[in-house]
């Protein structure tokens, strides 16, 4: 039984069911050759093989492939992670589906729904970045985009809502606001609407001191105090408030469940985590709200991550 949640960034999207989820894994099992038509004996087959079979060198599946980057750039299959699926009996309905599902929370439910401002940013990028240039940013936009919409310029006009940012950071703000931070607006709205459904919003720009920007699990790191072992890296005075703030939030919210700092529900109120002496900021506004709204006008705010 849960009294409070936090979700970091999650998959806004849950758009399959169990069976669905059942189909798409189901090739691993055929591929290592554990096709017994009993569960027992098909999962004592997958019990006896050795380890490395399991590794992609023996099976090939393209689960998650393109989950932290450009929607469909490897197709359908590609964009799904199998973790969590709609089932009969745990996650009966979908947090959009909350506010008409036919059960609600005795009491107030309060959960955090959080994520990184470029969470598809990748490691590899600090020493070779994807783009030699803007130009060949477009380049390789170009089909892209065609594989989203027939819509003419829709590269360009998505393109200009990150006006005056490098290559780099234009693709890995645009694919995090398409598949996390907007979708995860929605969605959190979404919950609000149920009934004891409390949502808290929380946006993480805060970028570390070893000169990354706010990529996926930087903020797991930071609560764990792991930061960047092995890249012999200090966490500087703010990475540390940072930590320090991110911290206390978890155990204030673990306790009271609730913020009396000003961070109210969502829609009302958002916060950012952000590089300032402060570090955290109160909004009355959604996250990337603006922009969100720009993606939204041209239809790209409909490929959120997703499971299956």
């Amino acid at each position: 039984k849960f009294h409070a949640g936090i979700a970091q960034s999650p998959a806004p999207e849950m758009r399959f069911t169990h069976v669905d989820g059942d189909a798409y894994q189901r090739t691993i099992v055929d591929q290592v050759n554990c096709t017994q038509e009993s569960a027992e004996a098909r999962k004592q087959c997958l019990l006896d093989l050795p380890a490395h079979v399991m590794s992609r060198k023996h099976v090939d599946i393209v689960n998650g492939d393109a989950y932290f980057t450009f929607p469909k750039s490897l197709g359908e299959d590609a964009d799904v992670v199998g973790l969590v699926v709609v089932d009969p009996v745990v996650v009966t309905v979908t947090p959009r589906s909350l506010s008409t599902a036919d059960f609600t929370p005795t009491t107030p439910l309060p959960v955090i729904v959080s994520n990184m401002a470029e969470e598809n940013w990748q490691w590899s990028w600090a020493l070779n970045p994807p783009f030699a240039s803007e130009a060949d940013m477009r380049t390789k936009l170009g089909p892209l985009f065609k594989n989203l919409s027939d819509e003419a310029n829709i590269m360009e006009r998505a393109i200009a809502v990150y006006s005056g940012q490098d290559p780099t950071t234009v693709w890995s703000l645009m694919t995090c606001d398409m598949r996390s931070t907007c979708p995860s607006n929605d969605v959190a709205e979404a919950m609000s609407a149920a009934m004891n459904m409390d949502v808290y919003r929380l946006y993480v720009t805060h970028k570390p001191s070893i000169g990354v920007p706010a990529f996926h699990f930087y903020d797991s790191f930071a609560f764990f105090g792991y930061f960047f072992e092995g890249f012999d890296y200090i966490p500087n005075e703010m990475d540390l408030k940072f930590q320090t703030h991110y911290i206390e939030m978890v155990k204030k919210f673990a306790r009271d469940k609730k913020f009396d700092d000003g961070w109210g529900t969502f829609p009302g109120k958002s916060m950012t985590y952000e590089n300032s002496e402060e570090i955290s900021r109160i909004e009355s506004t959604k996250p990337q709200q603006t922009v969100c709204e720009k993606l939204s006008e041209l239809d790209l705010v409909i490929f959120g991550w997703q499971n299956k």
